[in-house]
């Protein structure tokens, strides 16, 4: 029965060699490589995601500095009260109304 078998085989030859050795050696490599990139990023962030995380944080903290700067520009533009930084801007408004006027 063996040698039935080994005969043709060996007529079959490359063709065998190629179906029954070197294409299942191939696909478990790829199924070897696949595992090991899953379990990979699994373990830990990837550098991308640090760098993402990083910026973001970054903007949180310009966007921290930028508000108060905003209300430090409202202070100075507003007395207590908040009516004459308005009153000395309509003011400029309304006489360069006038001088277009004339």
């Amino acid at each position: 029965m063996f040698e039935e078998l080994f005969a043709v085989m060996a007529q079959l030859g490359p063709v065998m060699m190629f179906w029954f050795m070197v294409l299942p050696a191939l696909v478990a490599v790829l199924l070897l490589a696949i595992l090991y990139r899953l379990l990979r990023t699994r373990e830990g962030a990837t550098p991308a995601h640090d760098d993402e995380a990083r910026m973001i944080q970054e903007m949180y903290r310009a966007m921290g500095r930028m508000e108060e700067r905003v209300e430090a520009l409202e202070t100075l533009l507003l007395d207590p009260d908040g009516t004459a930084g308005r009153a000395r801007h309509d003011a400029g408004r309304d006489a360069a109304r006038e001088q277009g006027r004339e």
